[in-house]
């Protein structure tokens, strides 16, 4: 049997980090809590606390893409200016998500969940299994970004709980790395766009151009393809 009571302590553990702004890894656990929780929740089979969850990954989505953002070691001045000020009104909403009622409501439900059984983790597992199936079926049948980002999600839901229930996860993990630099670029190529969309500069104007290039350097259809060659066990046992 086990429970989400230590997931819940480290998310509860972390607020408070991340409405300081000292380190990145305050919102980093915040975010790694509240996603595994949400695969507990998937063994569970429980509907309820999911959007609660969602909605503090969204809420702190825009701190994080930032805070990653600026640990790049190079990027034009002005660029670094924009995210620096941009991370600052991010952080000004946190506190109306991370310290409000809500929030505390929301810990209290965590902590009151049940435990989860041995045979409700294998149907959890299953269930979980076959929606990375069913996405990576729309990726291959309509490759895009939103595709392959809905893969990735899928896959990360599925490792989590797989971690959970004490699993091997080394085929995940793998793919994972394939897929995590693909999705690091898209989201820096996204700021820098809404960065351009201010200001006219040539140097992130040329790294918003490389960036594009290598990004589409493998279509998404040969992509898509590589990953259906990827050994995946989703269901193993421990190991």
């Amino acid at each position: 049997m086990r429970d989400a009571r230590a997931w819940t302590e480290h998310l509860r553990a972390h607020i408070p980090l991340a409405l300081s702004g000292e380190d990145p890894e305050g919102v980093h656990q915040v975010r790694v809590a509240a996603r595994r929780l949400r695969a507990y929740l998937d063994l569970l089979g429980f509907r309820v606390l999911q959007d609660d969850l969602k909605r503090l990954l969204r809420g702190t989505g825009r701190v994080r893409d930032l805070e990653v953002a600026l640990a790049k070691e190079t990027l034009p001045e002005g660029f670094r200016d924009f995210l620096e000020r941009e991370l600052k009104k991010a952080r000004a909403r946190l506190p109306d998500l991370l310290a409000s009622p809500w929030t505390e409501a929301l810990l209290r439900a965590l902590a009151a969940l049940p435990p989860l059984g041995e045979r409700t983790a294998t149907r959890g597992l299953s269930r979980l299994a076959k929606r990375l199936q069913k996405r990576f079926r729309d990726l291959r049948e309509n490759p895009s970004p939103e595709a392959l980002h809905a893969y990735r999600r899928a896959l990360r839901r599925l490792r989590y709980a797989k971690e959970f229930l004490g699993l091997s996860t080394r085929e995940e993990k793998k793919l994972q790395e394939e897929l995590g630099s693909f999705q690091d670029g898209m989201v820096l190529l996204g700021l820098l766009r809404e960065y351009l969309l201010e200001v006219s500069d040539e140097e992130a104007a040329a790294l918003a151009e490389a960036l594009t290039a290598a990004l589409q350097r493998e279509p998404l259809e040969e992509r898509a393809k590589r990953l259906a060659a990827f050994p995946m066990a989703p269901i193993r046992g421990k190991g």
